[in-house]
């Protein structure tokens, strides 16, 4: 099962006397970032929200977003009246000594944060309904990276199938490639040998020794192995998998260069670029997965 690391979801209910909204986007990132706007009065539960994030979304950089309507309409504003005083005291001697006229209260009123939210602290019990909102919110977002990572693991396991049927192509082109290989190298010493005096026997042993560096059985192996281990690996019912499917697609990145460089073959340096063509779209495909 993979998981993408987008996802978006969203939640509303009613606490106390105000309608909350809950919103939380994620996008891929290489860790955990956690970016939270809320309202004032609930600074005091932000770390509590970035954990419950944090224990349910596991990685990718996260945007929550939290508001809320009152239900009581202009009962939710007062004046700060204390503000109020002191700006109305200012402006009063500021007028008389500079003998200008004007309503000062009215000069205050348009001063911001005179009239402010009546911001309320939650109760225990409120603040446990409100975390069921965001837990709502918390869970459409887990569906939707499943969603999405639903069509991805499918991407996935077709890239992977594609490198595994070519693995079985380079097989077959490498059946008599070591023997041509041995052919050329002997004809080419017997066209030398004509007009130097060489041995037979010390360009023998260097053209097995040369024939030994070109064999890529092991990097056969290694390669179907990776393959394997990386089928394995998107199957698991396990959400965080991505860095592990990265790790593995460097090992098979490694094995399928050194694959290439030891054919000497055109027909398996062209099989080669196709896997190289499969991999970098798993590369692709693994950057979003969680």
């Amino acid at each position: 099962m993979i998981f993408s690391m987008t996802g978006y979801g969203k939640a509303e209910g009613t606490v106390g006397n105000k309608n909350y909204r809950v919103e939380i986007r994620s996008l891929n990132s290489k860790g955990l970032e956690i970016r939270c706007k809320i309202p004032e009065d609930l600074r005091e539960k932000e770390l509590e929200i970035r954990n419950l994030l944090k224990g349910e979304l596991l990685r990718g950089k996260i945007d929550l977003t939290l508001s809320f309507d009152s239900t009581r309409g202009e009962e939710e504003y007062v004046l700060d009246i204390d503000l109020l005083r002191h700006y109305a005291a200012d402006l009063k001697k500021l007028s008389e000594q500079l003998g200008l006229n004007g309503d000062v209260l009215q000069a205050v009123m348009r001063i911001p944060n005179i009239v402010k939210p009546n911001e309320t602290s939650l109760t225990e019990v409120e603040w446990k309904e409100l975390k069921k909102i965001i837990q709502v919110a918390v869970e459409a977002n887990k569906a939707y990276r499943q969603t999405e990572g639903k069509a991805m693991g499918s991407a996935l396991l077709t890239n992977t199938k594609n490198i595994v049927d070519r693995i079985d192509t380079v097989v077959d082109f490498d059946t008599n490639r070591l023997e041509a290989i041995r052919t050329r190298f002997q004809k080419n010493f017997n066209s030398i040998a004509k007009d130097v005096t060489a041995d037979q026997n010390r360009m023998e042993q260097e053209i097995i020794f040369y024939l030994e560096k070109l064999d890529f059985t092991e990097e056969i192996v290694r390669l179907r192995q990776h393959c394997k281990y990386l089928q394995e690996v998107m199957s698991t019912p396990q959400e965080s998998k991505g860095k592990k499917i990265n790790f593995i697609t460097q090992e098979i990145g490694r094995e399928i260069n050194t694959l290439g460089a030891k054919a000497y073959d055109p027909d398996i340096q062209k099989v080669v670029v196709e896997m190289k063509d499969e991999l970098e779209k798993i590369k692709e495909q693994t950057a979003n997965i969680l």
